[in-house]
């Protein structure tokens, strides 16, 4: 055998290693979130399938990364994207009924984006959530500001009449009052400091250049996102990049559910938010962040 089979050989036997001790990590956890006795140390399994990883993660590999995840209830962010890779991996593959087994098996244990077996939606009081919302909005409307229901929040009130059972947050965005990337970006780092003079803010500040954390209410965060018109076109972060025109969202209407204000043709905005399918709840569903950031660059980095 010359020296490049021997090498690739190397490579194979390299390989089967890796997968035989995902395969092992992936069966520990099932027993453990099983309820089977015995050590399992999901920060140190986790560190090992961090460096087991390929790209694109296989099946087994994001089977295994969310049951450690789940039992150690670790990066609940992270475990709802490897869940969302995995369902589209298995329906691909024809497997829904092996991806419905393992959401059996993880029961209700399946974290939400911000947090294991924290409040929801189903649980809370919808009316004080959005009396806190509406406080939030009358305050930034005396600021000279208009707010309009954003991302998942827009999302529950038209498609299932009311706030998403699973999410725990309440998204705005707020309208600037500048017309140009640049004075969109200051105008956004000015507003910080007025929400905290009213007593609005809650945490966060510029951590996140396009996020600002408001007071939240029993538990629910809700978030704000700016949002300004260019020469008749909207650009809302994270999900609007001149996608849609003025007169999509202008002027706003009132939420027949919660009486808040809401954009002039929401379902144009959810299909740039969500795609086509956006009428299909998707528990699972992650926003594409990485294509945020690349699109509105020029703003976070004036705004960082």
């Amino acid at each position: 055998m010359d020296s490049k089979a021997l090498i690739e050989r190397a490579k194979t036997l390299k390989g089967d290693a890796r997968v035989t001790r995902i395969e092992e990590i992936r069966m520990m956890a099932f027993a453990a979130l099983h309820g089977v006795q015995g050590p399992f140390d999901a920060w140190h399994y986790y560190a090992e399938l961090k460096k087991l990883k390929r790209n694109p993660p296989s099946i087994l590999f994001n089977e295994a990364m969310v049951a450690t995840c789940v039992f150690g209830q670790l990066r609940p962010s992270g475990t709802v994207r490897a869940l969302s890779d995995l369902k589209a991996q298995r329906l691909e593959a024809g497997q829904g009924a092996e991806f419905e087994a393992f959401e059996t098996l993880l029961g209700a244990r399946i974290p939400t984006n911000h947090a294991y077996n924290g409040p929801t939606f189903e649980t809370m009081n919808h009316d004080r959530i959005w009396g806190a919302v509406g406080s939030h909005i009358e305050a930034l409307e005396q600021m000279g500001y208009q707010c309009f229901l954003n991302s998942g929040t827009l999302l529950g009130v038209v498609r299932d009449g009311k706030l998403i059972d699973h999410d725990d947050d309440v998204d705005l965005a707020l309208i600037l009052q500048a017309d140009n990337e640049a004075d969109a970006a200051e105008e956004w780092r000015q507003l910080w400091a007025q929400l905290g003079e009213l007593g609005l803010d809650g945490t966060g500040g510029l951590d996140t250049p396009g996020i600002y954390k408001l007071k939240g209410q029993d538990g629910c965060e809700i978030d704000l996102f700016p949002a300004w018109v260019k020469e008749g076109r909207m650009y809302i972060y994270p999900h609007t990049y001149g996608d849609l025109s003025a007169d999509d969202v202008l002027p706003l209407t009132p939420c027949g559910v919660s009486g808040r204000p809401m954009p002039a043709e929401p379902e144009k905005m959810l299909a740039v938010n969500y795609g086509p399918g956006w009428r299909e709840p998707d528990p699972y569903f992650k926003f594409p962040w990485s294509q945020a950031r690349t699109r509105f660059k020029g703003f976070l980095e004036a705004v960082a």
